[in-house]
């Protein structure tokens, strides 16, 4: 016969006995939700027992468990999962941020088991002759790169390692230009000539056998990077030169045209929001994060899109600079919890130190660093966390162009445009600031930050941000 079912008070009491090591509000509350079916997931409490009695053993409080514990007490990645539903449920003062790598170790795992594609050898479509292939006199030529050279009242120094290798790659794409030419019945001489640049041009944009042409910016720097190797080897006749430089000029042009275009993007964007809106957005973002699982990754990625907001509009740095800030390197927290930055930017090589982020900016970063933590556990993360990467919280540059992508999913702008912006405001709230404008911006020059002028000077944008600045600096 069948064995007659227990009363539910049983069942909970038996629950809760498998529980020794539990607080006893928390194995109540578990007990009492696996009994009545609101908790689903199979081996909750026996997850719970391990995990407590683990950390009784270790001498620590939950709220100070690390990945190792989580580790140590999971076998599995369904066992983690239960674990971290049951604490989610049960106990949601353990912060579970500190499970999010050994998460990502198991779904790493599993991935490269269950989705493993036998990987596809890459053909280039474009490929660039060596020296040896060039005509001679090209070849010739190629070692004047690595030596002083006065050409025409021009003197040109020996080029660093990068330099020369991308000028070896423009010269041999421009050396294979004239073998496709060939192919199409075009044949050139081996001199540099008029000819020679439309076929370069042309080779530059086929789009034959799937290829896809280069970018005009590409095309440009290539057409560049020739010029100089012809005209430090002396191979330019003055016809030649002239052909050339048009090309180029007309590319470089064509690339940096975008101002009418830029103008639009900021016009629109500026039709439904303002600068403002971008701390508004980071505050958004933390208040979702807030009422997701702290160690989810919708979580962590909402966290971070918070701290890109925020450090785009309070130190308009370049997003390839953003994206290298090391914890107690770079970006700092002082004693007082503000945090400061001061750095060397990757494209001028200049310092930059605007001395301490807004209070806002601060706490943004506190919650992305915390990542559900209780405040009194800062002082551990920084130790944890130090020389890592600010936004992604782990060694090694983040992606170079994700807060752009961040701005652009967002508002449909880019970081240039908020660079933009922000200066014309420094300029609008005090024109004669030309040195506000190029201490906010990085750049040596104080002529260098008229790149970034808008014609939007009295906009109720700007009007709004300047309320947000001054509350700010209130510190309502």
């Amino acid at each position: 016969m069948p064995k007659p079912r227990q009363p539910r008070k049983a069942r909970i009491a038996t629950l809760i006995a498998r529980m020794p090591s539990v607080p006893a509000a928390v194995a109540a509350l578990a007990a009492a939700a696996a009994v009545d079916g609101r908790f689903t997931s199979r081996g909750g409490p026996t997850a719970l027992e391990r995990f407590y009695r683990h950390m009784m053993e270790k001498g620590r409080a939950p709220q100070q468990a690390t990945c190792e514990d989580f580790a140590a007490v999971t076998t599995s990645r369904t066992g983690l999962i239960v674990l971290m539903k049951a604490l989610e449920a049960f106990d949601p003062d353990v912060p579970l941020a500190p499970a999010r790598p050994l998460r990502q170790e198991w779904d790493r795992a599993l991935n490269a088991r269950y989705n493993a594609k036998t990987p596809k050898a890459r053909v280039s479509l474009r490929v660039a002759l060596e020296p040896a292939d060039w005509p001679a006199d090209w070849a010739m030529a190629e070692p004047l790169l690595d030596q002083r050279v006065r050409r025409n009242g021009r003197r040109y120094r020996p080029l660093s390692v990068k330099g020369r290798a991308s000028i070896i790659q423009a010269v041999g794409l421009c050396a294979a230009a004239r073998n496709w030419a060939a192919g199409q019945g075009v044949h050139l001489a081996e001199a540099f000539s008029p000819d020679l640049a439309e076929a370069f041009l042309r080779f530059l944009f086929r789009t034959d056998n799937g290829r896809e042409p280069v970018s005009m910016r590409s095309a440009a720097d290539y057409f560049q990077r020739v010029i100089l190797f012809a005209r430090r080897g002396g191979l330019f006749t003055a016809e030649a030169e002239a052909h050339f430089a048009e090309i180029h000029t007309a590319l470089a042009s064509e690339a940096t045209d975008e101002t009418p275009t830029k103008h639009a993007k900021i016009r629109r964007f500026l039709e439904s929001h303002g600068l403002a809106d971008l701390l508004h957005a980071a505050n958004r973002c933390l208040d979702e994060a807030v009422d997701l699982p702290a160690h989810g990754a919708k979580a962590f990625r909402l966290r971070r899109k918070a701290v890109v907001f925020a450090l785009l509009l309070n130190g308009v740095d370049r997003q390839g600079d953003l994206s290298t800030f090391r914890i107690g390197r770079e970006i700092m927290r002082r004693p007082d919890g503000i945090w400061t930055v001061d750095f060397r930017q990757a494209k001028t090589g200049g310092k930059k130190a605007l001395g301490p982020y807004w209070p806002i900016t601060s706490r943004i970063i506190d919650a992305h660093v915390l990542a559900g933590r209780p405040d009194w556990q800062m002082g551990d993360r920084l130790q944890e966390l130090d020389g890592l990467n600010l936004l992604g919280l782990e060694d090694g540059a983040f992606a170079t162009y994700h807060p752009a992508a961040l701005l652009q999913e967002e508002f449909g702008i880019s970081g240039h445009l908020v660079r933009s912006l922000v200066t014309d405001l420094v300029r609008t709230h005090s024109p004669d600031a030309a040195w506000a404008a190029q201490a906010l911006l990085g750049h040596k020059s104080r002529w260098m930050h008229q790149t970034y002028r808008t014609d939007f000077r009295d906009t109720a944008a700007l009007e709004k941000y300047h309320a947000t600045m001054a509350e700010i600096a209130s510190g309502s």
